[in-house]
Protein backbone atom coordinates (compact mmCIF):
# COMPACT_ATOMS: atom_id res chain seq x y z
CA UNK A 1 0.00 0.00 0.00
CA UNK A 2 1.63 3.47 -1.01
CA UNK A 3 2.57 5.74 1.29
CA UNK A 4 0.29 9.54 1.24
CA UNK A 5 3.34 11.39 2.27
CA UNK A 6 1.36 14.51 1.83
CA UNK A 7 -1.19 13.96 4.30
CA UNK A 8 1.30 13.43 6.87
CA UNK A 9 3.01 16.01 6.26
CA UNK A 10 0.01 18.29 7.08
CA UNK A 11 -1.03 16.07 10.42
CA UNK A 12 2.73 16.40 11.53
CA UNK A 13 2.25 20.21 10.19
CA UNK A 14 -0.79 20.65 12.36
CA UNK A 15 0.56 18.84 15.20
CA UNK A 16 3.64 20.99 15.93
CA UNK A 17 1.39 23.99 15.63
CA UNK A 18 -1.15 22.57 18.24
CA UNK A 19 2.27 22.27 20.57
CA UNK A 20 3.46 25.18 19.65
CA UNK A 21 0.81 26.94 21.10
CA UNK A 22 1.00 24.85 24.54
CA UNK A 23 4.51 25.63 24.83
CA UNK A 24 3.99 29.16 24.17
CA UNK A 25 1.53 29.09 26.97
CA UNK A 26 4.29 27.31 29.47
CA UNK A 27 6.71 29.99 28.26
CA UNK A 28 4.51 33.00 29.01
CA UNK A 29 4.53 31.74 32.36
CA UNK A 30 7.80 30.98 33.21
CA UNK A 31 9.77 33.95 31.15
CA UNK A 32 7.01 36.64 32.36
CA UNK A 33 6.70 35.70 35.93
CA UNK A 34 9.34 33.36 37.19
CA UNK A 35 11.88 34.26 34.91
CA UNK A 36 11.27 38.51 34.49
CA UNK A 37 13.91 40.20 32.57
CA UNK A 38 16.97 38.68 32.34
CA UNK A 39 16.94 36.08 35.28
CA UNK A 40 16.30 33.47 32.76
CA UNK A 41 19.78 33.60 30.89
CA UNK A 42 21.26 34.16 34.56
CA UNK A 43 20.17 30.89 35.94
CA UNK A 44 19.80 28.26 32.96
CA UNK A 45 16.17 28.63 32.83
CA UNK A 46 16.71 29.49 28.82
CA UNK A 47 18.35 26.47 28.06
CA UNK A 48 16.83 24.27 30.47
CA UNK A 49 12.95 25.58 28.98
CA UNK A 50 14.15 25.22 25.29
CA UNK A 51 15.72 21.54 25.69
CA UNK A 52 12.35 20.14 27.13
CA UNK A 53 10.31 22.48 24.68
CA UNK A 54 12.66 20.80 21.48
CA UNK A 55 12.20 17.47 22.52
CA UNK A 56 8.32 17.94 22.97
CA UNK A 57 8.40 19.92 18.99
CA UNK A 58 10.00 17.22 17.93
CA UNK A 59 9.11 14.34 19.09
CA UNK A 60 4.58 14.83 18.67
CA UNK A 61 5.57 15.89 14.68
CA UNK A 62 7.53 13.28 14.37
CA UNK A 63 5.35 10.60 15.81
CA UNK A 64 2.36 11.75 13.69
CA UNK A 65 4.41 11.57 10.29
CA UNK A 66 5.18 8.14 11.53
CA UNK A 67 1.94 6.95 12.25
CA UNK A 68 -0.75 8.98 10.63
CA UNK A 69 -2.67 6.69 7.92
CA UNK A 70 -6.71 8.64 6.85
CA UNK A 71 -7.49 4.99 6.01
CA UNK A 72 -7.00 4.17 9.50
CA UNK A 73 -10.72 3.67 11.15
CA UNK A 74 -11.81 7.14 13.27
CA UNK A 75 -12.00 4.89 16.40
CA UNK A 76 -8.15 3.95 16.11
CA UNK A 77 -7.16 7.37 15.44
CA UNK A 78 -8.46 9.23 18.35
CA UNK A 79 -7.00 6.46 20.40
CA UNK A 80 -3.27 6.91 18.81
CA UNK A 81 -3.39 10.63 19.27
CA UNK A 82 -4.93 10.51 22.51
CA UNK A 83 -1.81 8.38 23.58
CA UNK A 84 0.42 10.96 21.58
CA UNK A 85 -1.38 13.79 23.70
CA UNK A 86 -0.90 12.15 26.96
CA UNK A 87 2.38 11.45 26.57
CA UNK A 88 3.33 14.85 25.41
CA UNK A 89 1.34 16.89 27.92
CA UNK A 90 3.09 14.73 30.24
CA UNK A 91 6.49 15.25 29.57
CA UNK A 92 5.84 18.71 29.05
CA UNK A 93 4.59 19.34 32.83
CA UNK A 94 7.41 17.51 33.80
CA UNK A 95 9.69 19.85 31.89
CA UNK A 96 7.80 22.49 33.64
CA UNK A 97 8.50 21.40 37.21
CA UNK A 98 11.75 20.43 36.71
CA UNK A 99 12.14 24.19 35.30
CA UNK A 100 10.26 25.43 38.27
CA UNK A 101 12.39 23.85 41.21
CA UNK A 102 15.07 26.53 39.46
CA UNK A 103 13.25 29.64 39.49
CA UNK A 104 13.88 32.68 41.77
CA UNK A 105 11.69 32.72 44.99
CA UNK A 106 13.47 35.11 46.76
CA UNK A 107 16.12 38.24 45.87
CA UNK A 108 17.72 39.06 49.38
CA UNK A 109 19.67 41.98 50.43
CA UNK A 110 22.36 40.72 52.46
CA UNK A 111 25.48 42.76 53.28
CA UNK A 112 26.48 44.82 50.24
CA UNK A 113 24.49 42.92 47.76
CA UNK A 114 21.47 41.05 46.60
CA UNK A 115 21.27 37.42 46.32
CA UNK A 116 19.37 34.92 43.80
CA UNK A 117 17.60 32.38 45.99
CA UNK A 118 16.23 29.63 43.72
CA UNK A 119 13.38 27.23 45.05
CA UNK A 120 15.36 24.20 45.40
CA UNK A 121 18.00 26.34 47.67
CA UNK A 122 15.30 26.51 50.34
CA UNK A 123 14.51 23.42 52.94
CA UNK A 124 11.18 23.18 53.97
CA UNK A 125 12.36 23.22 57.58
CA UNK A 126 14.00 26.39 57.13
CA UNK A 127 10.68 27.91 55.26
CA UNK A 128 8.65 26.69 58.47
CA UNK A 129 10.79 29.12 60.69
CA UNK A 130 10.12 32.91 58.34
CA UNK A 131 8.41 35.21 61.00
CA UNK A 132 6.08 36.14 57.90
CA UNK A 133 3.83 34.17 55.79
CA UNK A 134 5.18 35.47 52.62
CA UNK A 135 8.97 34.31 53.80
CA UNK A 136 7.09 30.71 54.47
CA UNK A 137 6.40 29.84 50.76
CA UNK A 138 8.24 29.30 47.66
CA UNK A 139 6.78 32.04 45.10
CA UNK A 140 4.66 31.05 42.33
CA UNK A 141 4.20 34.53 41.27
CA UNK A 142 7.67 35.84 41.04
CA UNK A 143 10.67 36.62 42.84
CA UNK A 144 9.82 38.41 46.31
CA UNK A 145 12.23 40.95 47.82
CA UNK A 146 13.16 40.84 51.14
CA UNK A 147 16.68 41.82 53.27
CA UNK A 148 18.18 40.19 56.19
CA UNK A 149 18.21 41.45 59.49
CA UNK A 150 21.08 39.84 61.33
CA UNK A 151 21.08 38.21 64.77
CA UNK A 152 21.97 40.27 67.64
CA UNK A 153 23.15 36.95 69.61
CA UNK A 154 26.46 37.01 69.77
CA UNK A 155 26.38 33.16 69.87
CA UNK A 156 23.72 32.84 67.08
CA UNK A 157 26.26 35.32 64.98
CA UNK A 158 28.81 32.88 65.88
CA UNK A 159 26.59 30.21 64.89
CA UNK A 160 25.96 32.37 61.52
CA UNK A 161 29.35 32.44 60.58
CA UNK A 162 30.10 29.00 60.63
CA UNK A 163 27.23 28.04 58.94
CA UNK A 164 28.25 30.65 56.37
CA UNK A 165 31.71 28.71 55.98
CA UNK A 166 29.66 25.72 55.33
CA UNK A 167 27.79 26.69 52.45
CA UNK A 168 24.22 28.12 54.08
CA UNK A 169 24.60 31.55 55.24
CA UNK A 170 21.41 33.95 56.26
CA UNK A 171 19.44 34.46 52.57
CA UNK A 172 19.06 30.53 52.79
CA UNK A 173 17.71 31.14 56.31
CA UNK A 174 13.70 32.57 56.07
CA UNK A 175 14.06 33.00 59.70
CA UNK A 176 16.30 36.10 59.10
CA UNK A 177 13.69 37.64 56.40
CA UNK A 178 12.14 41.07 57.12
CA UNK A 179 10.77 43.53 54.58
CA UNK A 180 12.81 44.79 52.17
CA UNK A 181 11.48 48.83 53.25
CA UNK A 182 12.92 47.95 56.41
CA UNK A 183 16.76 47.98 54.94
CA UNK A 184 16.10 50.86 52.96
CA UNK A 185 18.63 53.58 54.00
CA UNK A 186 21.66 50.09 53.86
CA UNK A 187 20.51 49.67 50.65
CA UNK A 188 20.82 53.53 49.38
CA UNK A 189 24.45 53.38 50.93
CA UNK A 190 25.55 50.35 49.01
CA UNK A 191 24.07 50.81 45.91
CA UNK A 192 26.03 53.08 42.99
CA UNK A 193 25.46 55.17 40.67
CA UNK A 194 25.51 54.36 36.98
CA UNK A 195 29.12 55.95 36.58
CA UNK A 196 30.73 53.64 38.87
CA UNK A 197 29.67 50.44 37.31
CA UNK A 198 32.57 48.36 35.44
CA UNK A 199 31.84 45.83 33.11
CA UNK A 200 33.54 44.26 29.69
CA UNK A 201 32.81 46.36 26.91
CA UNK A 202 31.60 43.08 25.01
CA UNK A 203 28.61 43.52 27.44
CA UNK A 204 27.71 46.83 27.01
CA UNK A 205 24.80 46.39 24.50
CA UNK A 206 23.29 44.09 27.59
CA UNK A 207 23.75 46.68 29.66
CA UNK A 208 22.77 49.02 27.38
CA UNK A 209 19.33 46.83 26.64
CA UNK A 210 18.45 46.52 30.59
CA UNK A 211 19.06 50.27 31.20
CA UNK A 212 16.06 50.61 28.04
CA UNK A 213 13.69 47.59 29.87
CA UNK A 214 13.74 49.99 33.13
CA UNK A 215 11.94 52.70 31.29
CA UNK A 216 13.61 55.43 33.14
CA UNK A 217 16.59 57.90 32.14
CA UNK A 218 20.25 56.84 33.41
CA UNK A 219 20.06 59.46 36.02
CA UNK A 220 17.31 58.21 38.34
CA UNK A 221 18.99 54.83 37.49
CA UNK A 222 21.45 52.68 40.86
CA UNK A 223 22.36 49.38 40.99
CA UNK A 224 23.87 46.50 43.04
CA UNK A 225 25.62 43.64 42.23
CA UNK A 226 23.71 40.31 42.61
CA UNK A 227 24.98 36.97 43.33
CA UNK A 228 23.75 34.39 41.56
CA UNK A 229 24.52 30.47 41.20
CA UNK A 230 26.47 31.12 38.18
CA UNK A 231 28.52 34.01 39.32
CA UNK A 232 27.44 37.41 38.99
CA UNK A 233 24.84 39.90 37.46
CA UNK A 234 23.90 43.35 38.30
CA UNK A 235 20.36 44.69 39.36
CA UNK A 236 19.17 48.14 38.12
CA UNK A 237 17.54 50.45 40.79
CA UNK A 238 15.52 53.22 41.00
CA UNK A 239 16.87 55.61 42.61
CA UNK A 240 13.61 56.81 44.40
CA UNK A 241 11.95 53.72 45.25
CA UNK A 242 15.52 51.32 45.67
CA UNK A 243 13.39 48.85 44.17
CA UNK A 244 14.73 46.72 41.36
CA UNK A 245 13.45 47.92 37.35
CA UNK A 246 15.91 45.49 35.64
CA UNK A 247 17.83 42.54 35.54
CA UNK A 248 21.31 42.50 33.05
CA UNK A 249 22.91 39.62 32.87
CA UNK A 250 26.28 40.80 33.00
CA UNK A 251 29.10 40.70 35.40
CA UNK A 252 30.13 43.88 36.97
CA UNK A 253 33.78 44.19 37.84
CA UNK A 254 34.84 44.57 41.43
Amino acid sequence: MAVNWRERFIAAGIHFFVTLLLAALAAALIFHVWFPGALADMVGGTKLFLMVVGIDLALGPLISLIIFNSKKPRRELIADYCVIGAVQIAALIYGVYTVSATRPVFIVFHGQRLELVRAIDLDDADLALGVAPEFQTRSLTGPRLVAVQMPTDLKERNDLVFSAVNGKDAELMPKYYRAYESRLADIAKESRALEQVRIDPAQQSQMEEAIADSGLPREKLRWLPMRHRFGFALVLLDAQTLEPVAYAAVEPRF
